[in-house]
């Protein structure tokens, strides 16, 4: 089975960080957030090929994927989408390696924890959600009597009564059939928002009869906002961390979870709790809790306190939840 990630994004919502690295390749608890999701489709042993739709950076996407993936015995393939005119257009660019088969479609600035087996044995098409309090930030989906009645794209309040978020992960039973949805849309510029969006292409194959089920997710975390990030951060290093590790750096205490990459150097700092520490960096005389600090980077007589720290920064002083990266400082 074949799996699609959107990866082409801007991440505008995370700017500074995205500045100079691909939003998915911002760590996330010690690993690129992409990466916590290609784990999952590896591990799992049904998905034999992975099709990511590149833009914006797409060459470190696919110097970082072929690098770390190379010996997984699973195909990686990249398409590159050179106008971002919304999620379906994205999907579209999968079409010549996805034929009338079944395939599952991921967004790769998401971290899920999920049954994917039970989501591949689906009778019918399938689509996540996850209940939220803010709807109009996200794809809706209404349903009655188990199948999917309607889907609508961030709608303005008042206009449904469902909070059943659509959470990015998508089973298609026939990927042909999705596609000529996608091309419905296109050739009849039906655009949501001024884009093409999956979410429309969705309610195409419903409306022409295709049956689809929701099937909640467990936990699902949106990286794409600062606070979200930081708190994807803290769920996963909680998640996965070994509690008894000890650290080569005598004059330092750490406060578990948290993360410490390799050829770090540490030195007379408290780290943790929750605070993720990427390969390369530097940490001397500062306190760091609740914080992303990105590779290479160095924190000098610091104190960070809900801080994503960008690749290669220097940084001093107190700093509470803020984005730093780029020689830019954005608070949130």
């Amino acid at each position: 089975m074949k799996a699609i990630i959107p990866v082409a994004g801007i991440g505008t919502r995370l700017q500074p960080l995205t500045n100079k690295v691909p939003k998915v390749l911002i760590n996330v608890a010690g690993r690129p957030m992409l990466f916590h999701l290609i784990d999952e489709l590896v591990k799992n042993g049904k998905i034999d090929t992975i099709i990511l739709i590149i833009g914006y950076l797409g060459e470190r996407i696919v110097e970082y994927v072929n690098k770390e993936y190379k010996d997984s015995g699973v195909k990686f393939e990249f398409v590159e989408q050179k106008e971002m005119l919304g999620l379906a257009h994205a999907v579209y660019h999968a079409k010549d390696y996805v034929k009338g088969e079944p395939v599952i479609i991921i967004l790769g600035d998401t971290i899920f924890e999920f049954d994917l087996n039970s989501v591949l044995k689906s009778e019918h098409s399938a689509i996540g959600y996850k209940d939220v309090e803010d709807t109009t930030r996200f794809g809706i989906v209404e349903s009655d009597g188990g199948f999917i009645k309607r889907m609508i794209e961030k709608p303005a309040p008042g206009v449904t009564e469902s909070k059943s978020a659509i959470a990015g992960i998508y089973f298609v039973k026939d990927a042909a059939k999705l596609f000529k949805a996608v091309e419905y849309l296109m050739d009849n510029n039906i655009r949501t928002k001024n884009e093409y969006q999956l979410t429309d292409a969705l309610m195409k194959l419903v409306s022409d009869g295709e049956k689809m089920v929701p099937f909640e997710i467990e936990n699902w975390f949106d990286c794409g906002k600062p606070e979200t990030l930081l708190s994807t951060n803290t769920y996963i290093l909680n998640r996965d961390h070994n509690f008894s590790q000890d650290y080569p750096f005598p004059d330092s205490t750490f406060i578990e979870p948290v993360y410490i990459g390799e050829g770090v150097v540490i030195e007379n700092s408290v780290i943790g709790p929750n605070a993720a520490i990427a390969d390369g960096a530097k940490v001397t005389g500062s306190t760091v809790t609740n914080s992303l600090v990105s590779e290479k980077s160095i924190v000098e007589n610091a104190e960070l306190d809900g801080v994503a720290l960008g690749t290669g920064e220097k940084i001093q002083g107190i700093h509470h939840n803020e984005v730093l990266a780029d020689s830019q400082v954005i608070s949130f």
